[in-house]
């Protein structure tokens, strides 16, 4: 069902329904058959809807629970790569095998040397 509004109509129209139906049950005597699988079909759905409730509250709090142990994990996988680092070194480039970069040096910048160029003539063709 889409959304909580359709399933109270719905179990609200079958609540009203059983009603009536005990309501006339004198003049109604041939439908206890029918009366009987309608109330255990209302059994149903209700017993239904609480072990969806009670699940999806299950749910939410399993997704807390997933969430503080990955935090712990995340935390401890940081303090391993700092053992790591601190055992092997910072340069050293096994780190990678840790998902860890090593410290590397930085290139030097190159020098550009600028050569001052003749001032071209408008009288010179190429």
């Amino acid at each position: 069902m889409p959304n909580a509004d359709v399933f109270f109509r719905v179990v609200g129209d079958l609540e009203g329904l059983a009603g009536a139906v005990d309501e006339n049950m004198a003049i109604l005597p041939d439908v206890k058959t029918e009366r009987t699988a309608l109330s255990e079909s209302l059994t149903k759905i209700k017993s239904l809807k609480e072990r969806q409730i009670s699940l999806t509250a299950a749910r939410q709090e399993t997704t807390q629970e997933l969430l503080k142990a990955l935090a712990e994990g995340r935390q401890v996988a940081e303090r391993l790569r700092d053992a790591v680092k601190f055992k092997i070194g910072r340069r050293n480039e096994r780190l990678v095998q840790f998902n860890i970069a090593p410290l590397r040096r930085r290139p030097r910048k190159a020098v550009v040397i600028e050569k001052e160029m003749p001032p071209v003539s408008p009288d010179v063709k190429k």
